[in-house]
């Protein structure tokens, strides 16, 4: 309940501040709008890059109630066999991101996570009973070169990324590290059109994770694949569309597959509030379930969930970038 009204509070707080700058802005001649950021986090590529000596500081914040088991994409109550209670896990996810322009195309970009996970009637879902798994998450830095562009005459902008997964996180019962080092690629392509109005942008990334903290267990692998479309209603405020599709691999131990591989896809609208005068944006996007399937359960019982198999229905993303 607090994250949703955290999100709530944003949205309020960008549609309190838009009309303020609305109400401010002088009449001039009409300029076609032009698109800014996009809400939802992305680890991915993505197509444009940042100019040389740019900073942009990017916050993305996550909140999701997950208390449903979907297999196969069809719905199931995630009720404890003990209790007979419902299980959840309120998920609350602040990830802070930077990047700075390199010129020629090349930027460089760090994301570091703060999860916060709250489980309620939690005995039969994590190791050790434990309630909670809150702190630092693993952090990721990505080495990001656009090399086809618009601004030079081709038709698409085209980029790619490199990158690395460092664990920085704890991996205690209670922290949310994996303990696995891991590498990453992506490619992304975009399109701006109707005189940078109207934007559509896909990207597909693989991450490749290695061993984790537990002896001989290998971490999922995680392939993503986002897309979205953006139109500028006004100098001040553009309207979306967004999708996240994600395949997590299972992991392995000992050579054998522990059977937890899942798949998500959401998609959902976004609205964005642009300050151009600070080189900002403040961003809201609701994200609703079209697909899940989670096949972790919970030992030995062989028709009951893990943690790692709650889904949520829907899901609220926030996100303020500054450009410097």
């Amino acid at each position: 309940m607090k994250g949703l009204i955290a999100a709530a509070g944003l949205f309020g707080l960008v549609l309190f501040g838009g009309g303020f700058a609305l109400a401010g802005q002088e009449t001039a001649t009409p300029v076609t709008p032009q698109v800014g950021q996009v809400v939802i986090e992305s680890m991915g590529p993505a197509s444009g890059t940042l100019p040389k000596g740019k900073l942009a500081v990017i916050t993305n914040y996550i909140h999701a109630d997950k208390h449903t088991w979907y297999k196969n994409g069809a719905r199931k109550a995630a009720v404890s066999p003990r209790s007979g209670h419902t299980q959840r896990n309120l998920h609350d996810r602040f990830v802070l991101k930077m990047r700075y322009g390199l010129g020629d195309g090349y930027d460089v970009r760090f994301a570091l996570p703060v999860v916060m996970n709250n489980f309620r009637a939690h005995s039969t879902l994590t190791p050790n009973g434990v309630s909670s798994k809150n702190g630092v998450g693993d952090t990721t830095f990505v080495l990001h070169k656009q090399f086809i562009s618009q601004r030079e005459g081709a038709p698409v902008d085209v980029a790619w990324d490199l990158g690395v997964w460092t664990p920085t996180g704890d991996t205690s019962d209670d922290g949310v590290g994996t303990g696995a080092w891991g590498l990453m690629a992506g490619v992304g392509i975009g399109h701006a059109f109707d005189g940078g109005r109207q934007f559509v942008e896909g990207e597909v990334m693989y991450l490749y994770r290695g061993v984790g903290h537990s002896s001989r267990t290998d971490v999922s692998d995680v392939f993503r694949l986002n897309g979205r479309y953006v139109y500028a209603l006004s100098r001040r405020w553009d309207m979306g569309l967004e999708s996240q599709f994600e395949y997590n691999t299972p992991s392995y131990r000992y050579g054998h597959s522990n059977h937890d591989a899942s798949t998500t896809w959401f998609a959902g609208p976004s609205v964005t509030l642009k300050l151009p005068e600070y080189n900002a944006s403040l961003g809201v996007s609701a994200q609703f379930s079209l697909y899940q399937d989670y096949d972790a359960l919970y030992p030995p019982n062989t028709d009951y969930p893990t943690a790692a198999s709650l889904g949520e229905r829907w899901k609220l993303e926030a996100k303020l970038a500054v450009a410097f």
